[in-house]
Parts: C-alpha cells; sequence; structure tokens
C-alpha cells in the first residue's frame, strides 16, 4: 500500500484512514464531487444525494448499515448492499465510495451488518449464502444455508456473537456462527421473515410479514410469537428504542406498532399521510423517522411523546429501500430509484 494508495486516499479524514486503507487494494475507489458543507435545514430534508458509481445501471442498492458499538468495525463509513449490481461497499465521511463485485455471480446481496469481529457480513438473497468480507485480507468467505430457495433478507449481530438472519421464503430464522460460518435454522412458526434486530432484552427480534406477528427467538432457539392486533398488519421493519422498547412498521395498515419485551404487549398508532411505512429509525432527537412508500414517497416525522407527525418530501425519481441512523446522527437510506445513498437531515 504504497504512495499510490496514499493519494487515492488524500482528503480522507484521519478517522477513516485506517478503514480505507484496509480496503484499497481489491475494490475501486470513485470521487464523488465535493460536496459543501449543508446549513441546519429549517425542516427535516434530504440534504445529500450521493449517486452510486455502478457502471450498470439498476444496481438496485437495498441494505445498508453503519457500525454498531459493540463491533470493531470502522466508524465513518455507511455500508451497503447492491442487489442487482452483485456488489458491497461503503461510503465514507469525504463523500467517496468503495465497491467491491462479489466472487459469484447473481448471489444478490441483500442485508448487511458489521460483525463483532470487524467484519462485513451480508445475506445473498440469490444466491441462498451467507457471506463475509474481511476488511483486513479483503477476501470474502461464503456459507450455504441448509435449506435450498431460502430468500435470506435481513441480518443482525446477536448478544452471543452471533449473525442471525431472516429466511423469507422458509419462514426461518438463521444463526452463522462467527468463527465457523456453521449455519443453523429456527423455524419462527410464522411466515416470511423480513426484519430482525438485536432487543433490549439481548433477544432477538423479527418482524413476520406474511403471518401478523412479531417473533423473539433467544440464542438457545426458542421462538415466542405475539400477534399484530389490526388483521393484515404486514409487519415490515423493527427497531429498539431509547426506552427499552420496539416499534415496528405495519406495511398492510399504515400504523406503527410498539411492544414491550417484558410482556408481549403491543399498542399501535395511526399514521397520516402513510399508507405503506416501511423501514424506520429513532432519531437522536427521540422522533420516529419512516420511509412511507406509494406513487410519491415520502419521509414521516413521529413525535412518541406528543403523537405530532409531520411528512417530507424526497427527491424526484426517488425509490427509498431501508434506512440507518449513521455515525454523524443523520439518517442514510438506500434509494434504488436514483441509484444512491441519501441522507436526511433532521
Amino acid at each position: 500500500m504504497g504512495e499510490s494508495f496514499l493519494r487515492r486516499t488524500l482528503g480522507f479524514i484521519s478517522g477513516a484512514i485506517a478503514a480505507a486503507a484496509l480496503l484499497a487494494g481489491c475494490g475501486k475507489t470513485y470521487p464523488v464531487g465535493a460536496v459543501a458543507p449543508t446549513p441546519t435545514p429549517a425542516k427535516p430534508q434530504v440534504t445529500s444525494v450521493y449517486a452510486l458509481p455502478t457502471p450498470s445501471a439498476n444496481a438496485l442498492p437495498m441494505g445498508i448499515a453503519s457500525a454498531p458499538l459493540d463491533s470493531n468495525c470502522e466508524s465513518g463509513l455507511i455500508w451497503f448492499t447492491e442487489q442487482n449490481g452483485n456488489e458491497i461497499g461503503y461510503l465514507n465521511e469525504s463523500a467517496k465510495f468503495f465497491t467491491v463485485s462479489l466472487p459469484n455471480a447473481n448471489s444478490g446481496p441483500y442485508g448487511i451488518t458489521c460483525g463483532p469481529d470487524g467484519e462485513i457480513w451480508f445475506t445473498e438473497y440469490s444466491g441462498n449464502r451467507i457471506g463475509r468480507y474481511d476488511t483486513t485480507t479483503e477476501n470474502f468467505a461464503e456459507f450455504a444455508i441448509p435449506t435450498a430457495n431460502a430468500d435470506p433478507t435481513a441480518i443482525a449481530l446477536g448478544d452471543d456473537g452471533g449473525l442471525w438472519f431472516t429466511e423469507e421464503a422458509t419462514g426461518n430464522i438463521g444463526r452463522a456462527d462467527m468463527t465457523t460460518g456453521a449455519v443453523t435454522e429456527y423455524p419462527s412458526g410464522g411466515t416470511a421473515p423480513l426484519d430482525d434486530i438485536l432487543g433490549p432484552d439481548g433477544n432477538i427480534w423479527f418482524t413476520l410479514n406474511g403471518s401478523d406477528q412479531i417473533g423473539r427467538i433467544t440464542s438457545a432457539g426458542t421462538v415466542t410469537l405475539f400477534p399484530v392486533p389490526t388483521a393484515n398488519g404486514k409487519p415490515y421493519a423493527i427497531v429498539p428504542a431509547a426506552d427499552q422498547t420496539l416499534w415496528f412498521t405495519e406495511n398492510g395498515t399504515g400504523k406503527l406498532g410498539h411492544i414491550v419485551p417484558s410482556n408481549g404487549n403491543i399498542t399501535e398508532v395511526a399514521l397520516t399521510n402513510c399508507a405503506a411505512p416501511t423501514s424506520i429509525q429513532q432519531g437522536s432527537d427521540g422522533d420516529f423517522y419512516v420511509i412511507c412508500t406509494g406513487t410519491t414517497p415520502v419521509m414521516l416525522q413521529y413525535d412518541p411523546a406528543t403523537n405530532a407527525q409531520a411528512t417530507y418530501s424526497l427527491k424526484s425519481g426517488s425509490v427509498p429501500e431501508w434506512s440507518i441512523i449513521g455515525f454523524d446522527g443523520k439518517l442514510y437510506f438506500t434509494d434504488s430509484g436514483l441509484e444512491a445513498i441519501d441522507q436526511f437531515t433532521y
């Protein structure tokens, strides 16, 4: 990693230099046009749209992640998958992209997260595998899912150090061992598990989009299911909240759900001007930011203290997918319509 590497990485801020140095050898770095500092907006809005440098059209950026506090991954990076582009990559603090192609064609990477080992783990929706990218050696490892055509989607770091993922087609919840990559599958008891996260109680919580349930699985594989009160709720995304509870979106009813881990009680909140909510994140201000899909997608802001709601326009042509609160406290989301990573400032 000599002078040519250093020239490529000039302009990175010091906190990102180490991560970039680890990854420069096998991927592709692309400069993105300099972005002038944006004044704090009078109200939440999309302040930056970073167009993917993928040479092929329809890359379909999908999953997105930022290094969690309990991982060894470098902060200052926003990782993402390109489901059709067959790549994973990141956007750094200097608005530069790094992308690298997967070893096998048509793997269809979907969910992505940062493991406790400092490596990047992701699901291969089409390849029926769990992938791992070693940021030090720049090598991939792939681990087959025992059940064929499982359609793995979301993946999350568990409290036990395992990587837990959802299998949309089989109804299973899977676990990949961090050391060996060995995959174990557990029946969820429901259908179409879509999203999963580590809950405040140390268990993995997940949405069952097909059977209108929220699920909980322990590290031992014990599953408990909680029915969503409204029929055809189609729970989609789920996030832990600052008050040690969990919130989720109901794509079929236009509602938010709120579940208390200690007793499984669920309450619901009807959303205004948001018929089909998908991804959800809680900002540092305590409010929830919800992607609302439809003919004209919007971002909805919900204040749980007052129940106040407001919606904000996205860029023309935007098709938002999944979101994350980044290292800088701003919200980022994949945008398959604009082939971009969008930044939403609140």
